[in-house]
Parts: C-alpha cells; sequence; structure tokens
C-alpha cells in the first residue's frame, strides 16, 4: 500500500466574460483565474491488489457515491490507461465550501487525477492528463497546472500569467450555494452586459496596481444571478453597506472576495466576521 497526503487548494475569477455559446451549450469564457491557499486535505491509500474506490469525508453533506468528482475521476483515468482498477481508499477533509465558486470539487479531482497518474510512473503527459481532466469538468485543467492563467474556451485554453499582487485575500461565504447550472441559464436574461477589461487585470497583477484590478474586474454570472437569486441580492446588498470592503463574486459564487492589505491577521477579521455571522470567513493567500 502507497499512502498520499495532498492539499487540493481553491482558486478565485478575478473577472469573467461570457463571450459565446457552442451548439452543445457551453459557454466560452474569457476570465482570469488565480489559485489561493484555502484547501482540502486528501489522503489517498492506493493498494496493490484490485477493487473499487471508496470516499470517506468530514461532511455530511458531501455525496460518497458515484456523484462524487473524485469517482469521476478514478473512472476516467482507468477507462484512458486500461490498468486495472486498484483498490484505493480516499479520505477528503473537506475545508474549501462547496457551491460557491472556489473550484473545490475540481481541485480535488484534479489532485487525484495526477496522483493517479504518479503512482503509475507519470503514465500520460501533461496533454493528455488536460484532456482527460476537461472531459470531467471545465475547471479541472486549471487546477492540473494551478497557475495564474487568462482562460479561455469552455477551460481548456490557459494562457499563464505573472501575478506580483502584494496583498491578501478574504473570502466570504454565505450560508447558502449556488448551482453553477443556474448561474449559467441566467445569462441569457442579462441585456447589457458589464464586461471585465482582461488586459487590465493581467497588467494589474504584474504590476501590483490593486486598484486597477478593483476597476476591471466584472462578472457575468453575477449580473446574470442578481436577475433572479434573491439570495444573491440579499447577500450582495448586505456586501455593498460594509465599509473599507470591496467585494467581488468567485466564479459562480456564492463565495465572495476582497483585496486586503498583506500584514492582515487573523484577529483583524473579527468584526467582519461579526458582522457577518451567518458566514464562513477564510483569510488567504495567493499561491
Amino acid at each position: 500500500m502507497v499512502e498520499y497526503l495532498l492539499k487540493a487548494n481553491a482558486k478565485i475569477n478575478i473577472g469573467i466574460n461570457i463571450v459565446g455559446t457552442l451548439l452543445s451549450g457551453y459557454h466560452l469564457l474569457d476570465m482570469v483565474m488565480v489559485p489561493i491557499d484555502l484547501v482540502d486535505n486528501i489522503t489517498v491509500n492506493i493498494f496493490d491488489i484490485d477493487g473499487d474506490l471508496t470516499i470517506k469525508t468530514n461532511k455530511q453533506n458531501i455525496p460518497t457515491d458515484k456523484n462524487n468528482i473524485l469517482f469521476k475521476v478514478y473512472e476516467a483515468f482507468y477507462n484512458a490507461s486500461n490498468f486495472n482498477h486498484k483498490k484505493i481508499n480516499v479520505y477528503l477533509e473537506k475545508i474549501i465550501p462547496h457551491e460557491a465558486g472556489l473550484g473545490g470539487g475540481s481541485s480535488d479531482g484534479a489532485v487525484l487525477l495526477k496522483v493517479l497518474n504518479k503512482y503509475y510512473d507519470n503514465f500520460f503527459s501533461e496533454k493528455e492528463l488536460l484532456d482527460i481532466g476537461l472531459k470531467i469538468g471545465a475547471d479541472l485543467p486549471f487546477f492540473i497546472l494551478n497557475k495564474a492563467s487568462r482562460v479561455g474556451g469552455i477551460g481548456e485554453i490557459l494562457t499563464p500569467i505573472i501575478n506580483n499582487l502584494l496583498c491578501k485575500i478574504i473570502i466570504v461565504k454565505p450560508n447558502f450555494g449556488v448551482s453553477t447550472k443556474n448561474a449559467y441559464e441566467n445569462i441569457s436574461k442579462i441585456t447589457n452586459k458589464n464586461n471585465s477589461n482582461i488586459l487590465s487585470i493581467i497588467d494589474g497583477l504584474e504590476n501590483n496596481d490593486i486598484e486597477k484590478i478593483k476597476n476591471s474586474t466584472k462578472n457575468h454570472l453575477e449580473q446574470g444571478l442578481l436577475l433572479t437569486d434573491n439570495n444573491i441580492i440579499s447577500f450582495r446588498k448586505t456586501l455593498g453597506e460594509i465599509k473599507d470592503y470591496q467585494f467581488f463574486m468567485s466564479g459562480s459564487g456564492s463565495a465572495y472576495f476582497t483585496f486586503v492589505s498583506e500584514h492582515t491577521k487573523e484577529e483583524n477579521l473579527e468584526p467582519l466576521r461579526k458582522q457577518l455571522i451567518n458566514c464562513e470567513v477564510f483569510l488567504c493567500n495567493f499561491l
């Protein structure tokens, strides 16, 4: 038996533009994604016998059957490689909130996919892993590379960018989630999209210009949700009433983030936690 102790990190989206739709229904994107150090802890035990995947987790609302992305990765890897399925036990300590737009599930899947490839002496090339990952979920290719990137297509076009921001991030997750499917369905209801200036965001990241990033960042998915999702409408109003912070939705939500000084400490978050009593609040760094 071989044991791996792994960390699957989250991401934030700094700007999301929906630039088209494929005949398949998938939306074409132009956005910036950046990895952060909010992580799930994953223990993977691979046994040298044939068998199945077993998942255990610390959260009751996380599925441990074939609905978990880890099962989809497990099946996809063995089907693509034609190796016999090994007996594998996974313990997932879930810390990244789900239905939050932080990519936690996709990150878990990407980490398992990479460790399976490592166990088999890197049987697949990086490009082959990216292709396998994309068939499972649009965010998996990003987490396989796990670098600040401009992301296009449905998630498969990755252009690494430079992130020199000298700051930390506060993540705020309310006590409700957003279905990614529902968020995308609302796109067609937007009459006038407010676009991110992706090039300005990239320039701001490279030159440590937070104000330029703030002024350039918009999120089409949030704009759609603000038309119909009463939870998001109410929560956005609450965040707007908090002084000294400017919040941005990550991905399809429901989590929001804000940039804060690199010297911010956990104790500095107590006033914010008291204002947002029903929320999870995390202080994070960029990776």
